[in-house]
């Protein structure tokens, strides 16, 4: 099973040639330096009060604090979908989605991958990886640092890879998470999903980009994946929900797609 979805996840990548490739990584990396001066920018803002602090000041209008959680995560991507849109339209939407995948994603694993790390490492540098790293914060989907990686870079892997290939990729992370990792978790795979419906939105309109940098919310495409099951040995998958083949997954797997097309955000391109 495991050998079965890194494959699906090799073709797609290889199918796109070397120049389109050149050319992807030229534009995310446009895309990411506008959102590296962003993090510089609020990165260099004062933390926002505490309550107590706020009291004191008597409650004066909110001056520019630097942003955090959720609220950061919006502007990262607001940034990004505007930088992109000053690119040929049939070349901003992937160059966006690659771009922010790799702007709030602070682990190594796909710099160091071997599908993904040329690529990768063609848009960002080991240097520019540790200067943004140093000013990033930590972006959050619904509060969670690991939702915000999850939406994120399957959005990515969407662009560059396909949404089977990604997809295939966020449930290989989930069962080899149970077995032995922090366990297989929908709440992750959710946010995976999400990204991947996201990415094929943007591809399919890019013309949405304008919205995006306009008034994107997270509730509109990310639904909140709070009381999904989380950390879960094999054993316990086994158990509960027999294999990725079985019924009783697919049912989960099925409600999570419809609730995440239902979102107001895909709603509205129909």
């Amino acid at each position: 099973m495991m050998l079965a979805l890194l494959s699906v996840l090799l073709v797609p990548t290889q199918s796109m040639g070397t120049g389109d490739l050149d050319k992807l990584a030229e534009n995310a990396r446009t895309v990411l330096a506008a959102v590296v001066r962003a993090a510089s920018e609020n990165h260099r803002l004062s933390p926002p009060p505490t309550f107590c602090q706020a009291a004191a000041k008597g409650g004066n209008a909110r001056a520019s604090f630097r942003r955090s959680g959720d609220e950061l995560t919006v502007y990262y991507v607001r940034v990004a979908a505007a930088a992109a849109r000053q690119l040929p339209e049939k070349e901003a939407a992937p160059a966006f989605l690659l771009a922010l995948g790799i702007a709030l994603d602070d682990s190594p694993q796909l710099r160091t991958n071997l599908m993904t790390r040329g690529l990768w490492r063609k848009v960002e540098a080991d240097d520019a990886r540790k200067q943004r790293l140093a000013v990033l914060g930590e972006p959050t989907v619904h509060g969670r640092h690991d939702w915000a990686q999850h939406f994120a870079v399957s959005a990515a892997l969407t662009a560059v890879a396909g949404p089977q290939a990604a997809e295939s990729a966020g449930l290989l992370k989930e069962m080899l998470d149970a077995r032995g990792g922090s366990g297989f978790s929908f709440a992750d795979l959710a946010a995976d999903f999400a990204g991947v419906a996201f990415a094929r939105c943007l591809i399919d309109q890019p013309s949405r980009l304008a919205a995006i940098e306009k008034s994107f919310r997270l509730d509109d495409f990310i639904l909140s994946p709070r009381g999904l099951p989380e950390g879960l040995t094999l054993a316990q998958f086994t158990k509960q929900y027999g294999s990725l083949q079985d019924e009783r997954y697919l049912r989960v797997q099925a409600d999570i797609r419809k609730r995440i097309a239902a979102l107001p955000g895909h709603r509205e391109k129909k």
